[in-house]
């Protein structure tokens, strides 16, 4: 399914757009696709890339 883009769309949701459909041409199931990413996130960890985990936060409530 194609994005209906807005020609005043910010470049970085473009990108994200022009991503999905990719990802979405080249794997038929989430499946496959959290598999690659899987693969692709070891890979990373051997060639050094650093992840951190960032800190869970709650919504703030209205008094």
């Amino acid at each position: 399914m194609k994005e209906n883009l807005d020609a005043q769309m910010d470049p970085i949701l473009e990108e994200c757009y022009r991503m999905k459909e990719e990802f979405a041409a080249k794997f038929k199931t989430q499946e496959e696709l959290y598999n690659y990413l899987q693969a692709e996130s070891v890979k990373r960890k051997k060639e050094g890339w650093k992840y951190i985990t960032l800190p869970v936060t709650t919504p703030h409530k209205k008094n």
